[in-house]
């Protein structure tokens, strides 16, 4: 036999007896894992926190510092699966994703108004969509930035170019800047608003603006005075002046007495039922007695009520609107 055919066997058997040592001590490394685990499960029966783990791990949570959930140990409780409430952080919506105008009005650098009247309408009435659905969205310092954008896209004589969009771009910047304490720019905008020589109904917005304002600064009597003043320039009764008038507790029950007989019977659903207010004027005259309630309820309480009654008869009398709300509320406190 030729020698070399006897030693192929050996080293065959020889390979054969490394791979068998070989599985036999990766065999042992798997049961000794396997018991480490199990005296590791048996060593925890309880969290951090103390609490005892359950065969069927309920959803929990994962706390910050705890270097187990809370409950059992499952997958759905890891932190990539999800993040403890304390850890979120909603940002504010980004400009870029609030609109599809917010993004065609921020692609091209606008910060010298184009030449065509055309194109600086057409750039001012994007900017102010995208303000907008900014303020709409929360996203007031957004917003009176777009607002900002608009008018000096619309430049010096935005006014003459389009007298609409400014009054929009000025009115609702007005009201932006005033959620996010710019004071100066509001005050700036208030005043432009208030000089032009437009309708009252124009003005509206600027006045609403004003009156918070006012009462922000705790000067009630002007913010009241203001309002009625309103009332006036849109046609509609108003009480008199509360520096002209000494309310009494007759013509509150007066005034009691009138809504009481004007309401009859009607139950909660007929109230929600009636037709919607439809008239421009009415609404804004239903605003400001909105607004001066506030503040009468704060400096002159004999006041509030005769408020609530002139609010509910011109809802019966007009429809219900949001402003209804605030004196149907206000008629169930004073009951």
């Amino acid at each position: 036999m030729n020698p070399q055919d006897e030693t192929v066997p050996a080293v065959l058997e020889e390979r054969r007896s490394q791979r068998s040592g070989t599985d036999v001590e990766e065999s042992k490394i798997s049961v000794g894992v396997s018991v480490a685990a199990e005296d590791s499960c048996e060593a925890l029966e309880v969290d951090t926190l103390g609490i005892p783990y359950d065969e069927n791990p309920e959803p929990g949570g994962v706390l910050p510092d705890a270097e187990r959930s809370v409950g059992g140990v499952s997958e759905i409780t890891a932190p990539s699966h999800y993040i403890p409430l304390n850890q979120v952080c909603v940002p504010a919506p980004a400009l870029s994703v609030l609109n599809e105008e917010v993004i065609s009005t921020n692609v091209v650098d606008r910060e010298h108004a184009p030449a065509s009247d055309g194109d600086r309408r057409a750039n001012a009435r994007s900017s102010l969509r995208a303000g907008l659905a900014a303020q709409e969205s929360g996203a007031f310092d957004s917003a009176a930035a777009l607002f900002s954008l608009g008018r000096k896209q619309l430049g010096g004589d935005g006014w003459e170019v389009d007298g609409e969009t400014m009054l929009k771009l000025c009115s609702e910047g007005a009201h932006a800047s005033y959620t996010i304490d710019d004071f100066d720019t509001m005050n700036q905008l208030i005043d432009e608003v208030l000089g032009r020589d437009t309708s009252v109904q124009e003005k509206f917005r600027v006045y609403e603006v004003k009156i918070l304002v006012e009462q922000g600064y705790g000067n009630h009597a002007e913010a009241i005075e203001l309002g009625f003043d309103v009332r006036r320039k849109l046609g509609l009764p108003t009480l008199l002046n509360i520096t002209r008038e000494k309310v009494s507790i007759l013509s509150i029950l007066v005034g009691y007495a009138r809504t009481c007989r004007a309401l009859g019977n009607r139950t909660a659903e007929e109230l929600a039922n009636l037709p919607i207010l439809t008239d421009e004027r009415i609404i804004m005259g239903q605003r400001m007695l909105e607004l001066i309630e506030i503040s009468c309820f704060q400096v002159q309480p004999l006041m509030f009520p005769r408020i609530i009654f002139l609010m509910i008869r011109t809802t019966l009398k007009h429809g219900i609107n949001a402003s209804s709300c605030d004196a149907l509320a206000g008629f169930g406190a004073l009951l």
